[in-house]
């Protein structure tokens, strides 16, 4: 058997546990053992003043105090009104006190009170006073391994105590002896703890009835067997090697934690104090083992370090993820953003045949960008490390962003789409931008499988503590085997043998957003009549408004013609920090449809920040890995200082993971644009900014006039 691994020796408390573990000797006594682990217990806590408790009286709660120190303790804990340790007694739990009333016991000023526990019963306290700045939490969180050592060798000692005395009664006269075994083999068997003699070639020669319990075997049994039969097979040479060291004189008892196989071999763990009991003439007579079953103390410890675990995997999975992101939106930010500049371009038109050939690039890589998002969705949502912001949300707004998201793929089909707006004041408790994505993949599916001509109806109502969003179609339904694996990931239920595109996952992200939500969705549908989803969202009351301008609030409104007409070329500058050279040339590119803004472009992080200092830009565009530094590192450096804190902040990056850019509006960025780059969302926004700027300067001359 091996004890389990150990932390690192730099630790004070192990250093605690070997000094307690090597001041044993040959020749010292059980006593001079407690007194000596005690000692180092003070000097550890430095604590000036300690003492052990040893109960001699359980029911009447009468301590034997030992004292090491210059203070002197009353034997009985009861004596004072305002006792310092009799609650220890009571309770079983630890006391502190570091504002100790001078009248309860001179010199005292701040008191520490440990029970010292084996098997569940307390079998004394040590104390510790009068520590430099008092005692802390921190100490009840450290000592418990060092008190278990303390208490398994103040238990040897009792035991050899009573042993003695037992020794002594039974010399006295035969009848006395009687009372005595009698006696000792009733506290043998009702003590708490696993008790054993064995000898020295590890044979058992008496146990007790709490050892039967922890082994799951009959006395009769157990003095049959030697203590390696029971004993983990990892752990035999272990056991060996330490009997072997107290028969050699190198030590007079020893503890470890080590295992025992029960019958059905079931594994028990226990906190082993083994001591070498000699005669008068120092010959070796047998050993004596205390054993204290730790199994759930096991438990617990490895269960703390599976969620120490599990919490680390779950970070590696997020930061995977985050990577994983960056490197495959990059070069579809590529694809996509020449893409649409080939077809929006009005410098250099294409013709039909070619505007054909780019819709099949831009339809392409749009599939592949939904399939990239979704499978990241549902590894982060399967990982715990989806962030969800649950508010109040009023549902029409988010209708109307849905349904202006999926516009242009109505447009493209033979499909109708109804919507029914819900009252104003219908609020529905859900993070927005998740609810959004929820109403957006269900109505593309809507879409996508209905048949030519066919409609999609949305309509929403409150249902007591509910609001339930309906979206219904016209399409080819679904039946109720197909239903029944609806929510199953890359099962499109025979879709995949069709023209229609699709990852089959998009319903499982759905079903799981909704849940972590506290909703649930619902389905009814017939074959070739159509479907409809029911979602169930708890419902809201509507909040107070808030005071914070929304990102297109701070951007301006859009005014429906473009601010550039009333600039000369080259009046605004933007500031586009990014390392990768295809990325520049294609935002380069976008910038020449605004000939009124000028473009500056700087490699990494600390090019931009000196850039920045240098010549303050209206607007400067952040890439979120820079090499030398992330975007948001270079925002709070500018943020730190005051000619560059104003500077406006928009990041556009291949990282789309929600808390990055959860993360990036918190530092007061005002949009994420997400790679690949949507061409006409970027040019929207420096329209609107202009149009802001040229407001803020129509406010100033008014004001200067």
């Amino acid at each position: 058997m091996h004890s389990p691994s150990a932390p690192a020796c730099g630790d004070p408390i192990v250093q605690l546990l070997n000094r307690l573990s090597s001041v044993d000797g040959p020749g010292m006594s059980g006593w001079d053992l407690v007194q000596a682990q005690l000692t180092e217990l003070m000097v550890f806590t430095g604590s000036p003043c300690g003492f052990i408790g040893d109960i001699v009286d359980a029911a009447c709660g009468q301590l034997q105090l030992h004292s090491a120190g210059p203070l002197s303790w009353p034997n009985d804990p009861r004596q004072a009104p305002s006792t310092l340790w009799a609650a220890v007694l009571d309770t079983g739990a630890p006391v502190v006190n570091n504002q100790v009333n001078a009248q309860v016991i001179q010199g005292v000023q701040s008191f520490m009170g440990w029970p010292l526990l084996r098997g569940g019963q307390v079998i004394g306290i040590v104390g510790l006073a009068n520590r430099s700045g008092g005692y802390s939490d921190l100490l009840l969180l450290q000592l418990p391994p060092a008190l278990a050592l303390l208490a398994g060798s103040i238990a040897t000692w009792q035991a050899e105590h009573r042993q003695r005395e037992a020794l002594t009664a039974l010399a006295l006269s035969r009848e006395a002896v009687r009372s005595t075994e009698a006696q000792y083999r009733q506290l043998f068997d009702v003590a708490g703890i696993g008790i054993t003699r064995l000898s020295l070639n590890g044979r058992f020669l008496d146990v007790n009835h709490r050892f039967t319990e922890i082994t799951r075997r009959t006395r009769e049994q157990l003095l049959q067997l030697n203590h390696q039969d029971i004993t983990h097979p990892e752990d035999l040479a272990t056991d060996e090697a330490l009997e072997a060291s107290a028969l050699e004189g190198q030590r007079q008892r020893y503890s470890l934690e080590k295992r025992y196989v029960r019958p059905d071999g079931q594994v028990v763990w226990v906190m082993l104090s083994v001591t070498l009991v000699r005669d008068a003439q120092g010959l070796p007579l047998h050993f004596v083992t205390v054993s204290e079953d730790i199994s759930e103390r096991r438990q617990f410890e490895e269960a703390m370090n599976s969620a120490k675990a599990a919490e680390r995997a779950n970070k590696e999975k997020t930061d995977f993820l985050s990577r994983m992101s960056h490197e495959l939106r990059t070069p579809l930010n590529a694809m996509l953003g020449f893409a649409q500049l080939l077809r929006v371009d009005p410098t250099n038109p294409i013709n039909d045949v070619q505007r054909k050939k780019v819709g099949h690039i831009e339809r392409a890589g749009a599939h592949l960008l939904a399939m990239l998002t979704d499978v990241l969705d549902l590894s982060r949502i399967e990982a715990g490390g989806l962030p969800l912001n649950l508010a109040p949300q009023r549902l029409s707004s988010v209708l109307e962003e849905a349904v202006a998201l999926v516009s242009n793929q109505v447009t493209q089909s033979d499909v109708q789409l109804l919507l029914t707006p819900p009252t104003e004041d219908l609020f529905v408790k859900a993070d927005q931008v998740r609810l959004r994505q929820i109403l957006v993949n269900l109505m593309t599916n809507a879409v996508k499988y209905n048949k030519p001509g066919g409609r999609v109806m949305i309509e929403a109502q409150g249902v007591r503590s509910y609001v339930v969003i309906t979206v219904s179609d016209t399409g080819r339904g679904l039946s109720q085997e197909q239903q029944s694996h609806l929510f199953e990931p890359f099962n499109r239920l025979g879709a995949e043998r069709t023209s229609v595109e699709g990852t089959g996952i998009g319903l499982v992200i759905v079903k799981r957003l909704i849940d972590l939500m506290r909703g649930r969705i619902e389905i009814s549908s017939q074959v070739g009549i159509g479907s409809s989803f029911r979602v169930w969202l708890p419902a809201a009351l509507d909040p107070q408004p808030s005071a914070a301008d929304s990102v297109h609030g701070r951007l301006g409104a859009r005014s429906g013609w473009s601010a550039f007409d009333a600039l000369n070329p080259g009046t605004l500058t933007l500031l586009y920090a990014e390392d990768n050279v295809v990325n520049v040339e294609l935002v380069r590119q976008v910038m020449h449809m605004r000939p009124k803004w000028h473009m500056d472009v700087a490699r990494n992080g600390a090019e931009a920040i000196q850039m920045a200092r240098a010549s303050q830009p209206d607007l400067l565009l952040l890439d979120m890995h820079l090499g030398d530094m992330s975007g948001l590192d270079v925002s709070d450096v500018l943020a730190r200082q005051a000619e560059t804190a104003g500077i406006p902040r928009v990041g556009l990056s291949a990282d789309a993971m929600p808390d990055q850019i959860a993360a990036a509006r918190e530092r007061g960025f005002l949009d994420y644009l997400t790679k690949p780059l949507d061409v006409s969302r970027l040019l929207t926004l420096l329209d609107r900014y202009a149009e802001q700027l040229i407001a803020q300067g129509d406010e100033e001359e008014s004001a200067e006039g």
